[in-house]
């Protein structure tokens, strides 16, 4: 009896799963199928020929323990149809709230890697996706997955479009906002005349501050800010690159995560596939 245990859509409590940062070795290798997460109790059947689908849901077929009364009980009740829903018991490894796996009505970050560690037939689902968190009740996923501030998330792009902190204020927003709105929209380069524009406040604001000659020559004649920056960012990413192995990756911050994984995209496709076998999907 074949089951779709979880799949990438938003739940009812506001966060989603990626089905392709769920990791299902250790389950596979003693899958357990309980009743209504009631892990104390022991399981009245096993898993077997889990399958990654091309939709991005993960199926399981749910073998009921022919010598077990309650297990019969659940089997019978779900070849009947009265026992439809299954849920799963995973363990939280890493989230994100970053726009790119985020979907439209999402109140929570999204649940980016996960194991597996059991899965359950249930009268009633924790979500109409059937998906548990960590085994834990709901009072207690405000300390797993916290609510985000709408209004902070909806700023995220500005930050990440201006390179700010996400502590910066709404003046710097503006002025860097001011900058662009001078542009030339012919310009060959908006992201170099970007660049050029921001300089020439920082210099005004240098020759306000050191009126002698001496400061103002420094100013012209010293090297760019972006340029020394553009170059530091470069050496560093390229030698991240090439050490970066999926145990280095692990240890990574979730921004230094995220930014890895977007800026190397085909690397982290090679390191994920080396350590959990299958390709990641987007």
């Amino acid at each position: 009896m074949r089951f779709i245990i979880s799949d990438e859509r938003v739940n009812r409590y506001g966060y989603r799963i990626l089905s392709a940062g769920m990791s299902t070795s250790s389950f596979e290798k003693n899958p357990v199928i309980f009743y209504n997460h009631d892990t104390f109790s022991l399981p009245i059947g096993k898993g077997k020929d889990l399958r990654h689908e091309p939709d991005g849901s993960i199926t399981l077929e749910v073998d009921f323990d022919q010598e077990d009364e309650q297990a019969l009980a659940v089997q019978k009740k779900a070849e009947r149809g009265f026992l439809n829903a299954c849920s799963v018991g995973i363990d939280v490894l890493e989230t994100s709230a970053d726009q790119s796996v985020l979907l439209p009505g999402q109140t929570r970050p999204t649940v980016t890697r996960s194991e597996l560690l059991e899965l359950s037939i249930c009268g009633i689902p924790g979500n109409r996706n059937a998906l548990r968190l960590n085994g834990v009740q709901t009072d207690n996923m405000n300390q797993i997955l916290p609510l985000f501030n709408q209004k902070e998330l909806n700023m995220k792009h500005a930050f990440d479009s201006f390179d700010l902190p996400e502590t910066a204020a709404e003046e710097d927003i503006l002025e860097q906002l001011a900058a662009l709105e001078a542009l030339d929209p012919e310009a060959a380069d908006s992201i170099l005349a970007r660049l050029d524009a921001i300089e020439k406040k920082i210099t005004a604001l240098s020759t306000a501050k050191k009126s002698t000659k001496k400061s103002t020559e420094i100013t012209k004649k010293g090297p760019r800010l972006s340029d020394l920056m553009k170059g530091l960012r470069a050496d560093g990413s390229a030698k991240q690159q090439e050490n970066m192995t999926w145990e280095k990756l692990m240890k990574l911050s979730d921004q230094d995560f995220e930014a890895f994984r977007r800026e190397h995209r085909a690397q982290y496709d090679q390191l994920f596939y080396g350590h959990y076998g299958f390709e990641p999907r987007y």
